[in-house]
């Protein structure tokens, strides 16, 4: 067992090799304005006059000034999603806990230092306006003191120079979901309905794509046989969607009539745009980095024919494994080195969605250089996201162990137990279990900047903890009032450091601590080989199931704990983490309100 000093020093960037930092400086000018990244006209964000925003690419330990001029006529601010903004809190990006809302035709400077290194993302977390297309790519080169553990892939000294040039200059790919409304109007059709959405009419592959209509009956070709008994026989619209009924809304008072025919069925093709990623067969390896910017959907990536060594996970290297396919949630990066041994030809990239909520799928093309083939690629899933035969390898998430590893102490000072489920009506989430987080409060009075803020808040939905503690965070599916036993998956995002995953199990965690449960139970923890993520799915299909994750307090500030749906985030279904009160940071002169 690593001593927690190592531990604590592993963890800590209170020493780092600051001769190596550069100062970078990014300016994003965010616009409203008229664009069709599937052929459908309709009012999104652009920034710099692009979508997906430019991506940020930085060299660890670079210091970072993310300049944002808000030209658009609504407020904004902007979240760098897995950037642990340790000793900058002032830049998480979250209105209400860590800054005023930048307003339209203001200018706001986010400061931050790339500690980690890896793959994220940054994106809108004000209202839902990662919905209308204000999220970008993040690319942190490592610093040649990280171990890497391509060595762990191939033996051959080629090969592994070959791993390392790719890992240098890696194609980013970003996968996303996108609606023909506005957040705000999909937002107004929930809240005069009372029904909870979750359709959406395309798939995007870094920004492009099309409407897909391959018809009702081709779409409800692939239901298995879970998914017709979790919707009664029912058949799915002509977009893949589900019905409304109970056990996919509970039994809140709804008026389906007021939901627009058009949102969920009604499907009209487009042509388009396609994305082609172009890879050079003498690299001999590609380093494919995907990012889930997806609002609603779990999705499942796949290059045809491909195999794919998933070697990073949420920004940090792991354990190499092999895999064909892999599910994606909202806020996950995975990075896939691939071998390029194949016909230079045409492949395709398929992105679809898990049988899950939706029967809908979006393509993108890899393309060896010089290659005058275009070809029919051999898919390892179909369109409705099943596997093609059986000897698919999807990733096995629950064993991707940190390179290098990490191990952990199997005590921590504090639980939290963070329950989810509906609340009020079937579009309004919990995670605390008895309150909602108003999203909307404290837009003029930070708590970072006023901790009586927190006051405003429900009483539940905010937890203080003290700095250098450790603290688990039980994240439970219950059962409410009126909802049925199926529920969504939910895909719970912590703000600023990484967490350990170090136990997981179905039912309901009847302990008063980890220490109690793993000794009773101890094939369901994981101390010696823990998971290190900042987002975590989980699903409780068939009943109550919960998580423990395990993170130590070493930056103050408050930081958000979320479901990272964008519907249920805007919705209620947040709590405000107070790391560190005993160490409340103090703000800096720029940075006063």
């Amino acid at each position: 067992m690593a001593p927690l000093k190592s531990l604590v020093a592993l963890l800590s960037t209170s020493v780092l090799p600051w001769v190596l930092a550069d100062l970078v400086t990014f300016k994003a000018d965010l616009t409203w304005a008229k664009g069709a990244p599937d052929g459908n006209l309709r009012d999104m964000i652009f920034v710099n006059g692009q979508f997906p925003s430019p991506a940020l690419t930085l060299n660890q330990y670079d210091n970072v000034e993310f300049i944002v001029n808000n030209s658009m006529p609504f407020e904004a601010t902007i979240h760098f999603h897995g950037i642990e903004q340790r000793n900058t809190p002032w830049s998480d990006g979250v209105p209400g806990l860590t800054q005023k809302s930048i307003l339209p035709g203001e200018t706001f400077t986010y400061r931050w230092t790339a500690t980690q290194y890896g793959t994220y993302w940054y994106h809108a977390h004000a209202r839902s306006l990662m919905a209308d297309g204000l999220y970008g790519a993040i690319w942190i080169n490592p610093a040649p003191e990280n171990p890497q553990p391509f060595h762990l892939i191939s033996d051959d000294p080629s090969d592994i120079e070959s791993m390392r040039k790719a890992e240098r200059d890696p194609k980013l790919i970003i996968l996303s979901d996108w609606s023909h409304y506005t957040s705000e109007e999909y937002q107004n059709i929930m809240e005069d309905s009372g029904v909870d959405l979750f359709c959406v009419d395309s798939i995007l592959i870094n920004g492009r794509g099309r409407v897909h209509c391959p018809g009702a009956d081709f779409i409800n070709s692939f239901q298995t046989d879970y998914l017709k008994a979790a919707i009664d026989n029912l058949p799915l619209t002509d977009k893949g969607c589900y019905p409304k009924i109970w056990k996919t809304q509970g039994s809140f008072p709804r008026n389906d009539s007021k939901v627009p025919p058009g949102l969920e069925s009604g499907c009209v093709p487009t042509t388009g745009t396609h994305e082609v990623i172009e890879v050079d067969q003498q690299d001999k390896w590609v380093s494919m980095k995907f990012i889930s910017a997806a609002w609603l959907k779990a999705l499942i990536a796949s290059i045809d024919e491909h195999p794919m060594w998933i070697y990073e996970v949420d920004g940090n290297y792991i354990e190499p494994q092999l895999a064909h396919t892999m599910i994606m949630f909202n806020g996950e990066r995975y990075s896939a080195m691939v071998k390029l041994d194949k016909q230079p030809k045409d492949y395709t990239i398929r992105a679809t969605d898990p049988n899950a909520d939706q029967i809908i799928a979006g393509f993108a093309t890899m393309r060896y250089k010089g290659s005058d083939q275009i070809g029919e690629s051999e898919p390892y899933v179909n369109y409705g996201g099943l596997n093609t035969t059986a000897d698919v390898i999807a990733l096995d998430e629950s064993i991707l162990a940190p390179y290098p590893n990490i191990q952990l102490p199997t005590a921590a000072d504090q639980l939290i137990n963070l329950t989810f489920g509906r609340r009020e009506s079937s579009y309004q989430w919990t995670l605390q279990g008895e309150q909602l987080y108003d999203v909307m409060a404290n837009h003029d009075n930070p708590i970072l900047y006023n901790l009586t803020a927190r006051e405003n808040l429900g009483n539940k939905v905010t937890v203080q903890t003290k700095n250098g503690t450790w603290v688990d965070v039980l994240l439970q599916v219950g059962i409410m009032p009126n909802t049925p036993t199926i529920q969504s998956p939910h895909i719970i995002h912590k703000h600023s450091n990484k967490a350990f995953i170090i136990g997981e199990g179905d039912g309901f965690f009847n302990w008063t601590s980890v220490a109690e449960a793993a000794s009773e139970r101890p094939e369901l923890f994981e101390f010696e080989r823990p998971r290190l993520r900042d987002t975590y799915m989980v699903l409780g299909l068939l009943g109550p199931k919960w998580m423990v994750i395990r993170y130590q307090v070493v930056n103050p500030g408050p930081f958000l704990i979320h479901c990272h749906i964008e519907t249920h985030l805007f919705n209620g279904m947040s709590v405000a983490l107070l790391d560190g009160v005993d160490k409340w940071p103090e703000i800096p002169r720029e940075y006063a309100i």
